[in-house]
């Protein structure tokens, strides 16, 4: 349906899709329809003030950690605080980075772990470290993902959305596969990696309206 339309046509609405099936990543990626968010212009600024503000013109590896009900239904993949720092440290010495950018919706109790731990300075997204304070808990989280996606070097949760949408943005960014795929794994001396589909085969065809 979708390749029987004009070039000119620019959105389609389809109406009750809920009982189908999505096509394969690549045909998507071919449609482009993997590609279609466009992201809020003041999320981005937000997200690129906080960037600018607290990273400089420094390179920074961010982090996603997944934890809540994970703890409980994941509990297979997800790695403990100790762990979780083994792997940052590692990935900042293997970069030479020293500063890293950690999303999570862990209590405090990880973030203070990880503050100790991590041997490189640790930064959140919250009012105390001058992010802003948003309306919807949703907005908040696409900053956080704006931040992610924007970093040097991405380190993710195994199994988790959060992880695979940033993943895929920083992909339509033309950030390199290889600062993008790794995710945190529940034994530190191994290495996990994302899907395969997590991987567009283009850089999006939108972003450079972003003017990064």
């Amino acid at each position: 349906m979708l390749k029987s339309v004009d070039d000119s046509v620019g959105s389609v609405l389809v109406k009750g899709y809920d009982y189908l099936l999505s096509p394969e990543s690549e045909e998507l990626d071919k449609l482009g329809l993997r590609d279609s968010m466009f992201w809020n212009k003041e999320l981005r600024g937000a997200g690129d003030d906080f960037i600018t503000s607290k990273f400089g013109a420094k390179p920074y590896i961010a982090a996603h950690c997944r934890r809540t009900d994970f703890l409980r239904v994941r509990t297979k993949t997800v790695p403990t605080a100790d762990t979780i720092a083994d792997q940052l440290n590692d990935l900042l010495k293997e970069t030479g980075y020293d500063q890293v950018f950690i999303a999570t919706d862990a209590p405090n109790d990880l973030r203070d772990d990880l503050q100790k731990q991590v041997k490189g300075t640790v930064f959140f997204y919250d009012t105390s470290s001058g992010g802003q304070s948003f309306d919807l808990p949703g907005k908040q989280a696409a900053v956080e993902m704006w931040i992610a996606a924007r970093a040097d070097n991405f380190i993710g949760s195994i199994e988790s959305r959060f992880t695979m949408w940033i993943q895929l943005e920083r992909h339509f960014l033309g950030k390199p596969k290889e600062t993008s795929e790794r995710e945190l794994c529940k034994d530190s001396e191994k290495k996990c990696s994302s899907p395969k589909h997590r991987v567009p085969k283009t850089v999006g065809r939108h972003r450079k309206a972003y003017q990064l």
